[in-house]
């Protein structure tokens, strides 16, 4: 019996491969990165190849059949982005391919009172009022950010946003 009991005990403290894997790839932090007036929020999750891929090409994986939530904007003013404008709060998503539609951006105003977040996965965007869709386009790039990377920086012309997902680099020009 006190055997039995020691096995019990051990075999509930050994942690499964999917559990492990699961925590090693959950964000670490929440960063919020600042350029003058203009702040984003985001999550630092783990790169996964296969994932991004199946986003980029629209598969039938768990990864590619929904958006990720991968910034929110906090402009104290207003910014322009393809002609749009983008306020406070909105957040940024990337919607996965899908038959002849590609990879796409979308800002969505959302009500940050009603979000539940899975921290274990890129966060599934809440409802809300879609603003703008625009094609979205990475590059591959020799660098590979082990994590989720965001920065702001000052641009000819506007402020850009810096996305460096593993080896994928994306870059959005917001004007006022």
């Amino acid at each position: 019996m006190r055997k039995l009991g020691l096995t019990v005990i051990f075999a509930s403290l050994a942690v499964s491969p999917a559990i492990a894997q699961r925590a090693e790839n959950m964000p670490t932090q929440i960063t919020t990165v600042h350029l003058g007036d203009v702040k984003v929020r985001y999550l630092n999750f783990k790169w996964n190849e296969e994932a991004f891929e199946a986003l980029e090409k629209g598969s039938d994986a768990p990864e590619a059949k929904r958006g990720w939530a991968i910034v929110r904007l906090f402009p104290d003013k207003p910014i322009i982005w393809n002609g749009k404008r983008v306020s406070g709060g909105n957040l940024l998503i990337l919607n996965p391919a899908s038959g002849n539609t590609p990879l796409s951006w979308e800002v969505r105003v959302i009500d940050m009172r009603e979000v539940w977040v899975d921290t274990n996965v890129i966060a599934e965007p809440p409802a809300g009022t879609t603003l703008f869709t625009a094609p979205a386009q990475f590059e591959k790039v020799p660098d590979v950010a082990d994590r989720l990377t965001v920065a702001l920086s000052e641009s000819e012309g506007g402020i850009l946003l810096s996305i460096h997902y593993g080896n994928r680099l994306a870059k959005l020009l917001f004007t006022r």
